[in-house]
């Protein structure tokens, strides 16, 4: 049997996508969302991130350019900005700045009421595509309990679907209903690393920043918890943000907002931020960490129901992976009902199609965030002391070496180590590591200039 019909918990942008992937597969996508979709780019109760710097990285651009052609043009028309990210944004880390290169390719920056209000307009104009406004409370499947077939309402009413998808954040309680049918929960793991935002709408002077820079960060890191950010967003709007790692949060009111950005490793957003006109109040955000969830590999799991988004691997959002990683699990959900559009195991194959870009960011958190000596790793092992040695060299070296900073970053951005393996790299890290150099762009005062 062909796929008639998809109900999905959750009007975000996992949801969104979503109904993006399957819409031209199906006949009918009915979307449940318990907020009311705000007519204009604003806030809504929904999204409690949504006041906090987004951006959408190469990967999530692709992706979400598979599933509506020509979106990215359509955030250029709303305001966004597009930023050269390893060039245009000067990062201070553990081990200095970051070599900025030029990449020939964009990101996209834009506050996220602005970003999802374009993408649903894309997604709500899809003609099978409609809404309804409730919130699921449970499932309902078949006699014998192999199948999912929708998504139980307050009303006590249900929405049915030949593919039933928890697209909820990280608030699913697709655990809990599972169980009411006997279904274990899957293996989790877990990296607590208690992370806190403040963030502020600002405009700032023309030269608010050096030349060729368009916004800065100093990320906190194992020796300093505490890190700022300056980054430009849509139509004019910058967000000025304190991060805090490991319980350091930063304040909402403005004296203890202007203190942690002081506090971070490079001063430089601190003062950035005194010349800045705030245009909002201080919005903090605190969340635990980064949470995977195995869904496909359980042992046993009914057929029909499909896990998308945070509702599958949360992230600490201090690296904007959220967006995109979501948008690369929906083309993973479309190619497969592309290959093979039998209702039979589709969320099984869809599910499998998307754990290695799932396996391969979570490793990146892991690497970063497993640094931290009091971060609470749970069903995952620390990264091996050589690991952490491995990783350090890799990002000295990219304070000064073009093709290797490239390297780095690509892979933040894309989710691609290919150019990391290169035998011209290998022997770049040999040298530097056998000469024993030393950082040299470690300025927190100073920024480098373009490399390369």
């Amino acid at each position: 049997m062909s796929l008639d019909s998809v109900v999905i918990a959750g009007g975000g942008i996992a949801g969104l996508l979503s109904a993006a992937a399957v819409s031209p597969h199906a006949q009918r996508v009915t979307i449940l969302e318990k907020d009311d979709f705000p007519a204009e780019p604003v806030h809504r109760r929904g999204v409690p991130q949504g006041r906090q710097v987004h951006a959408l990285l190469g990967a999530g651009q692709d992706a979400m350019s598979e599933l509506l052609p020509g979106i990215v043009d359509d955030f250029e028309a709303a305001g966004a900005r597009m930023v050269d990210s390893p060039s245009d944004l000067a990062v201070f880390g553990r081990f200095g700045w970051a070599g900025r290169v030029r990449s020939g390719t964009k990101t996209v920056m834009m506050r996220r009421p602005v970003l999802e209000h374009v993408v649903r307009a894309r997604v709500l104009s899809l003609p099978n595509v409609t809404v309804h406004k409730s919130a699921a409370t449970g499932l309902s499947m078949t006699g014998d309990r192999t199948r999912v077939t929708g998504f139980r309402l307050h009303d006590g009413t249900t929405v049915d679907g030949d593919l039933v998808v928890d697209a909820t954040g990280r608030v699913s309680k697709s655990v809990d209903w599972l169980a009411d049918f006997g279904y274990e929960a899957p293996e989790e793991k877990e990296m607590r690393s208690h992370i806190g935002y403040a963030t502020v709408e600002v405009r700032l002077p023309d030269d608010a920043f050096d030349d060729g820079v368009e916004g800065v960060l100093a990320h906190p890191h194992p020796g300093n918890c505490r890190g700022a950010a300056v980054v430009p967003a849509d139509n004019g709007i910058y967000l000025i943000a304190g991060l805090g790692m490991m319980n350091q949060d930063p304040p909402r009111d403005l004296d203890g907002f202007m203190a942690h950005l002081d506090a971070a490793p490079s001063p430089i957003v601190g003062e950035i931020a005194r010349k800045a006109e705030f245009l909002t109040g201080i919005v903090t955000y605190r969340v635990r960490g980064s949470r995977r969830r195995m869904w496909e590999d359980r042992r046993r799991s009914p057929d029909g129901y499909l896990l998308i988004g945070d509702a599958v691997m949360a992230f600490n959002p201090l690296y904007g992976q959220g967006m995109s990683v979501a948008a690369c699990e929906a083309v993973a959900l479309s190619r497969s009902v592309s290959a093979n559009s039998s209702v039979a195991g589709l969320s099984h194959r869809a599910q499998a199609a998307m754990k290695g870009v799932i396996d391969t960011v979570f490793a990146m958190a892991v690497s970063t965030d497993g640094a931290y000596e009091d971060a609470e790793l749970i069903g995952v092992a620390r990264p091996a002391p050589e690991d952490m040695k491995a990783g350090a060299l890799l990002s000295q070296v990219a304070t000064e070496d073009p093709e290797v900073a490239l390297a780095v970053k690509r892979y933040a951005h894309y989710f691609d180590r290919a150019d990391l393996h290169q035998p011209s790299i290998a022997e770049t890290l040999r040298t530097w590591a056998a000469g024993r150099r030393e950082v040299v762009h470690n300025n927190p005062m100073v920024i480098p200039g373009v490399i390369g």
